[in-house]
């Protein structure tokens, strides 16, 4: 079996794959094959080790992380002479992000929390509604504490396992803090009464249900009897402590990260967790993947200047035998046209061959300045040849930052993508579809039942709806009769839900989702005959499309999976890496993917560094990690770009090169001047 497995392994990867068992720390640089490693590793565990799938647990941190490896094991199985069923729980171990390895636990064991199996998922947008909600009840002005200010303080005290009633932050004055306490408290019977979780939930309740019922534990730990953990620098206090009870009774965790990667600190990553693991676990095996089959020799000596930046690193240094490279280009733009210009005249030349010629045009009554004049008026040539678009990204540190770089695309004709803006599954139609098919499944949804209760329209406004809420809550059938006979439209939308849900259970999602269209009116309402219309509705043909992957199972299980897969969806996941197009996206998305050429714009302090960062030396640390991870996404082609002035918030600003540009010997760098 060893000589199998070492098939495409160097000697430090094999060492790590038949790791004995126990504690197991796998520091893998970039572009390293840690991916190979880890699924090479439960390969391991199941064709030498005789492990049953059944008790192993490998957990990832997005969708499509989960989704190659499971690809990618099921492949190593075939090649075996015992292949193994595709589906079936005995082909595969459990696998999946820590928040639907989360749900699938309530799903089992919610009741012991009050909490019934058909629960919904709230995104971000569902869970800002019901704060809205919370903030009236408790009557808080909206305006001035906005509902997103308690989400992220509530998604914070749960990252840290911190009670709704203990909430306490020793950064707030001691009255926001007795309001952000009402509030949790307040918002948690919100989510109870609409038997609904948030993203936070989906750990903290788990980690509850292990703590205050012992036989729980247990049974989980002997389930799942090896756990692996990829990315582990990216987890935080609740995923740290999740782990570490399951693994507590036989220490067997295999973990795999990065610590030179470790950028999610904003949203309570501890990067302490890997630097500390040996301290949790003091008989730990430790291994280095230092090999990189990504970049080129030029690129890593790049990022190797960038990561020396940053302190308290375990050691470790990253080389190639791909010598055969370019020196990594260095752009001074004038300001953010001219950086978006030069983006797109290389891609061109990269894509076509040269340009051509670049003229001016100079317009002597334009009110724009001489330096946007000049960078709006550069003459760029069309692109021709659009395969192979999807092996260019350019990444940045802030959404606004795109804005530039898609006006410069448009008039190029370049197609591109952008990760992480108006996200499909946010659009309003896709929303108020999703939310009438969340009433089927679980009519106590207050949330979704006023979001389209009157769309379309159907007479029934706000305080009609704040007496069916509360009769509804209160469980008063008097007031409940009274309302449906002064507003019989209530009455009907009810009617109409009930017939849907009680439809032959072997009809297929998609199925159910054309009757609710069309019983409820929301196709006629949206068909209107506008140009919009079509595209709004060639959106919800889409999410058709998506459905058709549930049709194996009767609508009502279809259904429930549907939208716990929809709820924990992830910006990566939206990404398509076979369409032709330019993946603009910010840095923090970039992290697990790579492309052939990667621009890195806007390399200025207060950008990276951004601004909030520069005043904390651990928060500096982790913008230098950031910059690192931009690199080594570059295969090929890294082209590090800044500018002299930048407009910002209406005012143009000169800019300074970042500290991370002035860390990088010029005699690694191609300065390109034009």
């Amino acid at each position: 079996m060893t000589e199998k497995l070492n098939l495409g392994l160097n000697e430090a990867q094999l060492k790590a794959v038949t790791a004995p068992m126990g504690p197991v720390l796998i520091l893998a640089g970039a572009g390293s094959g840690k991916t190979r490693a880890l699924s090479m590793r439960i390969v391991y565990l199941i064709k030498k080790l005789g492990m049953d799938p059944e008790n192993i647990l490998a957990v990832t941190f997005t969708n499509k992380a989960a989704g190659e490896m499971k690809e990618r094991i099921l492949k190593l199985l075939r090649r075996e002479d015992r292949p193994l069923k595709e589906d079936g729980p005995v082909a595969l171990p459990a696998m999946g992000t820590f928040h639907s390895i989360g749900a699938r636990i309530l799903r089992t064991e919610g009741r012991r929390l009050g909490l019934s199996p058909n629960f919904l998922i709230y995104d971000t947008s569902d869970q800002e509604s019901l704060l809205k909600e919370v903030l009236a009840k408790l009557r808080i002005d909206a305006t001035k504490f906005k509902p997103s200010l308690f989400a992220h303080v509530i998604d914070r005290a749960k990252n840290n396992l911190i009670e709704p009633e203990d909430y306490n932050d020793d950064d707030n004055d001691n009255r926001f803090n007795d309001m952000a306490r009402r509030v949790f408290v307040q918002y948690q019977e919100s989510l109870r009464q609409n038997n609904a979780v948030d993203f936070g939930d989906l750990l903290v309740l788990p980690v509850k249900l292990f703590r205050d019922h012992p036989e729980i534990l247990k049974k989980y730990q002997d389930k799942w009897q090896y756990v692996l953990v990829d990315e582990y620098q990216d987890t935080n206090q609740v995923q740290y402590t999740f782990t570490k009870l399951l693994v507590s009774k036989r220490k067997n965790i295999f973990v795999v990260g990065d610590d030179a990667q470790a950028i999610y600190g904003f949203r309570g990553a501890n990067l302490q967790n890997i630097l500390d693991f040996e301290e949790d676990y003091p008989d730990a095996s430790i291994y280095r993947l230092e090999q990189n089959y990504r970049s080129t020799a030029q690129i890593l000596a790049i990022a190797e200047k960038i990561i020396e930046l940053s302190p308290r690193q375990h050691k470790k240094k990253l080389w190639t035998e791909n010598h055969n490279g370019q020196a990594p280009v260095l752009f001074r733009a004038e300001d953010e046209m001219v950086e978006a210009w030069f983006v797109a005249r290389k891609i061109i030349e990269l894509q076509d061959g040269s340009p051509g010629e670049i003229t001016y045009d100079y317009d002597d009554d334009s009110i724009l300045s001489r330096v946007m004049r000049r960078a709006r008026q550069r003459v760029l040539p069309k692109l021709k040849n659009r395969q192979g678009l999807n092996n260019f990204a350019v990444l940045y540190r802030t959404h606004a930052q795109s804005r530039a770089v898609e006006e410069v695309m448009i008039e190029s004709g370049i197609p591109y993508q952008i990760i992480g803006g108006l996200k499909f599954y946010e659009r309003k139609e896709i929303k108020d579809l999703l939310a009438y098919l969340k009433l089927l499944v679980n009519p106590n949804d207050l949330v979704s039942l006023k979001r389209v209760i009157n769309v379309p329209p159907r007479g029934i406004g706000p305080k009609s709806f704040d007496l069916l809420k509360e009769a509804l809550l209160e469980k008063k059938d008097k007031a409940l009769a009274k309302l449906f006979d002064e507003k019989p439209a209530v009455k009907i939308f009810f009617e109409i839900v009930d017939a849907v849900s009680s439809l032959d259970e072997t009809a297929t999602l998609p199925q159910i989702m054309s009757q609710v269209l069309k019983m409820t009116g929301y196709e006629s309402f949206l068909r209107d005959g506008s140009e919009e219309a079509e595209s709004r509705w060639e959106n919800v043909q889409e999410l058709f499309n998506v459905a058709t992957s549930f049709e194996k199972f009767n609508w009502k299980e279809g259904l429930t999976r549907f939208l716990e897969e929809v709820s924990l969806m992830t910006n990566v996941d939206e990404l398509d890496p076979a369409t032709q197009k330019v993946t603009l996206m910010t840095l923090h998305q970039a992290k697990g993917l790579e492309f052939d050429t990667v621009f890195l714009i806007g390399l200025e302090e207060g950008i990276l560094p951004h601004a909030r960062s520069i005043m904390e030396a651990k928060d500096v640390a982790e913008e230098i990690r950031l910059a690192y991870v931009g690199v080594t996404r570059a295969r090929k082609n890294l082209f590090l770009i800044y500018c002299s002035s930048r407009k910002q918030f209406g005012t143009r600003n000169m800019s300074v090169p970042s500290r991370i540009l002035k860390a990088i010997p010029e005699e690694l760098l191609d300065v390109y001047e034009f």
